[in-house]
């Protein structure tokens, strides 16, 4: 990661969230109410609410003792995870409760809490809030052993429809069960191509293992990922179980920079200004963009190729094509034939990521760069091909040195 490229807090509130964000976003961004009523009309996936508490006359009269086993008290307006009590299950007596650090709470411990929560003191702008009771979302199990006694939470940044960063945030037992950084939870990035949990980062600093563990954050594999994708664009999922959105943030933190041992600003410039026709064809720009070329050295072994290799490449259409394609480290990214480009839909006006101008003996030509899917030495790549007239050329395709991370190529 280079430091030009790192994005930082100043660069963020005035030429990203100050300007892109409108101020009715940032109203509802801020209000978790305000968001869960937003999304709920737009009919996505949100945590439920059991009550919401707006006077200290509501609050007096609430009885805690109708709610079930396990919840989260939440301020309305709060910053940093300050004022969440996660309440795991029922306490040893009848009318206790137990919480994700093994504190025990009566009705009036609640009833106490939430009064703060009233008088603001959780706050982010020291005004008085709104308290409000809402369903302990459970733990993917995929998570269990990368989580202590509470729910982790996958974070996209999306710019321009653009899906550019990612990472999940894990609770820890110094963090109280809370996935919130500040108080000590780990995190690991998310390669955006594929869904696969690349570099730890535990108090700003990178870790390979979760505290405390010798679990390695790398190789996770995210479950439901394209869903995921698809609902941080503002798109609903086809599938049943569609992922659930917890909360929408107006200013991103900075810390998944570090996850990713990338930096947002060199991300974010390479989006703005696209042409993004759909969701789904800003997450294929995504995918094919911000896809970790250090992901296989890392985690998933090192393949060897030859100076020629027979490729599946996978269409748009269903269709699946083998190509005969020549090694070329010397190329910086991968271009295949117009025509089979044209066969497997690939020039499809979705698919087609930008165009780029270059310059041959034959002058100056634009070319379209589009997203591909295809198979190399038993591995899924998810990368982008520029498109050429390939048709009087042995080889129809060319594998360029940015999809090669991980491979050792052998000339014979």
């Amino acid at each position: 990661m280079k430091i030009r490229d790192v994005l930082g807090l100043n660069s963020r509130n005035h030429l990203y969230t100050s300007v892109y964000n409108s101020r009715k976003g940032k109203e509802i961004a801020n209000s978790k109410l305000l968001t869960k009523k937003t999304l709920t009309a737009a009919k996505v996936r949100v945590p439920q609410t059991f009550a919401i508490i707006k006077t200290m006359d509501q609050l007096e009269r609430f009885e805690f003792l109708k709610l079930p086993r396990d919840f989260v008290v939440k301020p309305n307006n709060g910053l940093g995870g300050e004022g969440i009590v996660v309440i795991e299950g029922p306490g040893e007596y009848g009318g206790e409760w137990r919480d994700s650090q093994g504190t025990t709470w009566g009705s009036e411990d609640l009833r106490l809490h939430m009064a703060d929560i009233l008088a603001g003191r959780y706050s982010m702008d020291d005004m008085p809030d709104i308290a409000y009771i809402e369903e302990r979302v459970r733990v993917h199990p995929i998570f269990a052993k990368y989580s202590y006694h509470g729910t982790p939470d996958i974070r996209v940044i999306v710019y321009n429809r653009v899906p550019v960063m990612s990472y999940v945030r894990l609770p820890t037992e110094e963090s109280g069960g809370r996935a919130n950084l500040f108080q000590g939870a780990a995190a690991t990035g998310i390669d955006v191509a594929t869904g696969i949990t690349t570099y730890g980062v535990h108090h700003a600093k990178p870790v390979e293992f979760f505290p405390g563990t010798r679990r390695k954050l790398g190789n996770i594999a995210i479950p439901q990922w394209e869903e995921i994708l698809t609902t941080a664009g503002n798109e609903k999922t086809e599938k049943v179980a569609v992922p659930m959105i917890l909360e929408v943030n107006a200013q991103p933190g900075l810390k998944i920079q570090i996850a990713n041992r990338a930096g947002l600003r060199e991300r974010l410039a390479r989006v703005k200004g696209l042409k993004i026709l759909s969701t789904k064809h800003g997450i294929r720009v995504g995918q094919a963009l911000f896809a970790d070329p250090h992901l296989a050295e890392k985690g998933l072994g090192r393949k060897t190729i030859g100076a020629f290799e027979n490729v599946e490449v996978w269409g748009l259409n269903g269709e699946k094509e083998v190509v005969s394609a020549k090694v070329d480290t010397g190329a910086d990214i991968s271009s295949i034939d117009r025509e089979i480009a044209i066969r497997l839909g690939l020039l499809e006006a979705e698919n087609i990521l930008y165009r780029h101008h270059f310059s041959s003996a034959l002058g100056k030509h634009k070319r379209e760069v589009v997203a591909v899917t295809y198979m190399l030495g038993g591995r899924k790549i998810k990368t982008r091909f520029s498109v050429s007239d390939r048709t009087k050329l042995t080889h129809k395709m060319i594998i360029g040195k940015k999809d090669l991370k991980g491979f050792a190529v052998v000339v014979d």
